[in-house]
């Protein structure tokens, strides 16, 4: 004889349009779980984390949960959350008798920026003693209204276009100044647009075969000078650049045959005036490069962080004691402050 299985069924009654995403419960009770609102807008220039709320109602009946995503790919890049998303999910707890739960939008600067930014989430299940209604409640939109202002001008970025293939080959580049302190007797001492091994960039070469006439009596010295460049909040600030050198030639123990030096108070009429620092780790990477053979390479990052706040005045500095052998060839590419 078949032995008849005693089976009891258990039915919940939901109000139309909810849905019972739910594991089963010895609790017939049920709280209805939604956003507080469908969407919210913030206007801030703090970027401070936010706390987006979801209504419980009536009091949850015991200790549950709410499964939200976070549809698009942004977690991580532009924002986090806690409780942090996992498997693509953000579980948020619900304690007994809760009315309300809550999770954290955290914005990450570094994503962010200053663009505004806009995310959705979304309700997708709902742990036991809940149940969230099928087409109102379940969506919820963050729309960020940013109003930080970038105070600096990183990243600053010369590629030296205007003497690349369509530039006009005429120095210097916009906002930047050339300032010739001497120039030797054949006019060979200044700066000029360069473009071998495949770089853009800028270079000087004062060697001519006549300079054999003046050799190791005429002085050239040559500064470019960038735009002012405001380092303003950047933290850890640093300038990079390609660099190459050939015939290296000392001028003389206490005169420096090339490098970079920085000003704060520059100001484009005070040439003679202003302070100007020697930028220690520019110098030791540029002459860190070989100059037996062509060999133009990046510097890495160096440091700025001794003038975090201030606004600089970057200038390559060039110097040579003739025009003949005694002349250092320097070239100079992609310069960036970031």
């Amino acid at each position: 004889m078949k032995q008849l299985l005693n089976l009891t069924y258990k039915f919940w009654l939901v109000p139309l349009g909810f849905l019972l995403l739910t594991s089963c419960s010895d609790d017939d009770s049920f709280s209805a779980v939604r956003f507080s609102s469908p969407d919210l807008e913030v206007v801030t220039d703090t970027l401070s984390p936010t706390n987006i709320t979801l209504e419980v109602s009536p009091p949850s009946p015991q200790a549950s949960s709410i499964t939200i995503i976070a549809p698009r790919n942004a977690y991580g890049s532009l924002f986090t959350t806690e409780p942090q998303l996992a498997g693509g999910e953000i579980i948020v707890p619900v304690s007994a008798g809760a009315t309300t739960a809550n999770f954290q939008l955290i914005l990450l600067e570094e994503g962010v920026g200053f663009e505004d930014f806009q995310q959705e989430f979304e309700i997708i299940a709902v742990g036991p003693g809940l149940v969230t209604n099928e087409f109102e409640g379940r969506y919820f939109n963050f729309n960020l209204i940013n109003e930080r202002v970038q105070e600096d001008d990183l990243p600053f970025v010369e590629n030296f276009g205007v003497c690349g293939p369509n530039g006009s080959f005429q120095l210097p580049p916009e906002g930047w100044e050339v300032i010739d302190v001497v120039q030797n007797s054949f006019g060979t001492g200044g700066f000029f647009c360069y473009t071998g091994q495949g770089a853009v960039g800028v270079g000087t070469n004062p060697f001519t075969p006549d300079g054999d006439a003046t050799s190791g009596d005429d002085y050239s010295e040559a500064w470019l000078i960038s735009p002012p460049i405001s380092l303003g909040g950047a933290e850890a600030p640093s300038l990079n650049f390609d660099f190459d050198r050939r015939f290296d030639a000392p001028i003389d123990d206490n005169t420096l045959a090339y490098g970079v030096q920085i000003s704060t108070d520059y100001d484009g009429t005070n040439f003679e005036t202003a302070n100007w620092e020697v930028f220690q780790p520019a110098l030791e990477a540029m002459t860190a490069n070989d100059p037996g053979f062509d060999n133009i390479e990046n510097t890495g990052a160096l440091g700025l962080e001794g003038y975090a706040g201030e606004d600089i005045s970057i200038a390559f500095v060039y110097r040579a004691a003739d025009a003949y052998f005694l002349a250092t060839s320097i070239r100079v590419a992609k310069v960036r402050v970031e």
